[in-house]
């Protein structure tokens, strides 16, 4: 390996020759470490320039320091090959070709290569820039145990941000014909004014000039602690065992090429997606044999929490695949992927109910909101351990946006009564949305948001208290214009009202959410106010006793009205007609032409026999409504 200066035959001095591939690794196989040092020394190549300001890391091939250079007034590092290191041509071939490799790859996304030589005229070196900044595995390290500084900075879109500017250095790599091999979180440096270095190309090597040297049998404890090299009786694993291809696990250094480097870029943003290495086990070879046989849990399942974008998950299973030929067969391929998923031109956030599925469900806890796209969902009421249609859902409709700013449990099952494609809205996936857009257009869109619940609640009395009187009034008052007869099995006559139908009107008429009147019709269902039919109909069972509510609830929310008035209301029907009575005394009106509509006795209905207990009870039923009440509006 020469290191002289060129021959007359070669490159001019004010002229540079373009290689058609890395010529790093070329070099024949024997390294003098004598000759090399005489080589660097005889050309000045000496680290006399440099000041040390101490160590900052070590290797398993070298020491790093961080040094001032003196020539050019900056700070910079030292990567300086360990004494023992320096007898065996080996490590000093490789510790030289990494230093010519990274040096040959100017990219701004790849540590710069300031130059190679000789310090203590013994040891040789590399200069590199110094990176004031983090690695991104002590990122995720601090993400996973919950540090809020951490996640206040890197949200799941900054973290892809990143690992995107790290797709780009690959890709540049094997344009110019050179493989990382090791690429992962701890590799990648995140500086403090936002530059993304891909560092450590120690086992770099161009991809067709496949590795055959072994390594002394004593290195290999160094190597597991290390955890970036073993040795295998099939061949040299290089890379770090957590992160690193099933070809270099089994040691099949012919099989290792770009596509290794891109199953490398999927276990690192299985990282960033998950805060989790793919790989786990007791001890290194049970990891090894993971990563030999490809064996990881799906990144959703692995961090359910992290409400994770399908698109990003398929893109990490893809770029993983156990089959090389199943991978991205280039970087681009996956960076194009990737940047739809940043640029929200992908479909990874649609998900398809089968008809028959269950959305959400009454009573869970949930954080995540759908926007129907197509097909249709029912909205049902547990009345009594039954199920009660409240209403139907379509194309463009918004169900559970309640999870988006409270915690309290969800009001309703949904349900899907076909097949049905939704968009989930999740608080990180809004988080990401205005975290794309220019700063002062995020504020301005969080800013409106908030302004508006607040003129909600303000400008609209009944959404910022008590409606409960507003909505059992029109309730009364829909009844019997609204009310159709129907027979029912056990004989006589029953006025059914629709209830999705009675559900929108009330709270179109009231400008109220047709969610918190469903919750409200509900209550005086479970109260027996209100009774289910057949068919997703209601009826009112003693009619005359929902007005004595309806005028208690009134006196209760201190409602005031110039053509209220207390009278005996009675509702009469034929099989076509509906009339309702309303008089001054106790005396009724009777018609030969209709029959009265049957009632049940006010002891069978709610179990009160007197006026005292009667009152106890509507106290009883208005109190939950109004609990139920304060609930919404709270949330």
């Amino acid at each position: 390996m020469k290191f002289g200066k060129k021959s007359k035959d070669e490159t001019p001095k004010n002229e540079m020759a373009e290689p058609t591939e890395m010529d790093a690794g070329h070099e024949e196989a024997g390294v003098d470490p004598s000759s090399i040092c005489d080589d660097f020394l005889r050309n000045g190549m000496t680290g006399d320039k440099y000041r040390m300001h101490g160590q900052i890391g070590q290797g398993g091939m070298g020491t790093v320091f961080k040094v001032f250079d003196e020539g050019l007034k900056r700070t910079t590092v030292l990567k300086v090959l360990s004494p023992e290191m320096m007898d065996n041509p080996q490590y000093l071939k490789r510790f030289v070709d990494e230093a010519r490799i990274t040096g040959q790859l100017e990219h701004p996304n790849i540590i710069p290569v300031h130059d190679i030589g000789v310090v203590d005229r013994s040891r040789i070196y590399f200069s590199m820039k110094y990176i004031e900044g983090e690695e991104l595995g002590g990122i995720l390290r601090r993400l996973r145990r919950g540090d809020e500084d951490a996640a206040k900075r890197y949200s799941l879109y900054s973290l892809l941000t990143i690992f995107r500017k790290v797709c780009d250095a690959v890709a540049f790599a094997h344009s110019r014909g050179v493989i990382h091999r090791d690429i992962k979180p701890d590799n990648i440096m995140v500086a403090k004014y936002g530059e993304v270095m891909l560092v450590d190309w120690g086992l770099a090597r161009p991809e067709n000039a496949h590795d055959r040297d072994t390594w002394p049998e004593g290195d290999m404890i160094t190597a597991m602690n290390d955890t970036s090299s073993l040795k295998t009786r099939d061949g040299m694993i290089k890379g770090t065992p957590a992160y690193m291809a099933p070809e270099q696990a089994s040691g099949q250094v012919g099989l290792v090429d770009r596509r290794t480097d891109i199953f490398l870029l999927g276990s690192t943003l299985y990282a960033i997606a998950t805060l989790h290495p793919p790989y786990t086990g007791d001890n290194i070879y049970d990891i090894l044999d993971n990563a030999e046989a490809g064996v990881f849990q799906a990144p959703g399942q692995r961090a359910p929490e992290r409400q994770l974008p399908e698109e990003l998950c398929r893109i990490i299973i893809r770029a993983m695949a156990l089959d090389p030929d199943e991978r991205y067969q280039s970087v681009e391929r996956l960076s194009e992927d990737l940047d739809a998923l940043l640029e929200g031109r992908t479909v990874s956030i649609h998900k398809r109910f089968l008809a028959g599925e269950v959305l959400m469900k009454e009573g869970d806890h949930g954080d995540e909101a759908y926007v129907i796209v197509s097909g249709e969902v029912e909205v049902l009421k547990t009345i009594r351990g039954q199920d009660v249609a409240v209403v139907t859902l379509r194309e463009g409709d918004t169900v559970g946006e309640m999870a988006m700013i409270s915690n309290a449990p969800r009001s309703a099952t949904v349900r899907a009564t076909r097949n049905t494609d939704v968009v989930v809205i999740t608080e990180d996936l809004i988080t990401q949305g205005l975290a794309k857009l220019p700063p002062w257009m995020g504020k301005t869109v969080e800013a409106v948001v908030d302004r508006l619940r607040a003129a909600t609640s303000q400008i609209h009395p009944l959404a910022a208290g008590d409606c409960t009187y507003h909505v059992v009034n029109q309730l009364r008052l829909l009844y019997p214009y609204w009310g159709c007869p129907v027979h029912v099995p056990e004989g006589g006559q029953r006025i059914a009202l629709p209830l999705e139908a009675t559900v929108l009107e009330i709270a179109i008429t009231l400008c109220l959410d047709k969610d918190r009147v469903a919750e409200l019709l509900s209550r005086l269902l479970d109260a027996r106010l209100v009774l289910p039919l057949e068919g997703g109909t209601i009826h009112i069972p003693h009619y005359q006793l929902f007005c004595d509510f309806v005028a208690f609830a009134r006196q209760k929310c201190h409602v005031e009205s110039p053509l209220w008035r207390s009278s005996m209301s009675t509702l009469y029907a034929s099989a076509n007609q509906l009339a309702l009575s309303q008089v001054l005394d106790e005396s009724g009106a009777e018609s030969d032409e209709v029959a009265e509509v049957l009632a049940p006795d006010v002891q069978e209905l709610l179990g009160c026999e007197t006026p005292d207990e009667l009152a106890d009870c509507f106290e009883s039923i208005f109190s939950n409504l109004q609990q139920q009440v304060g609930s919404q509006s709270g949330g």
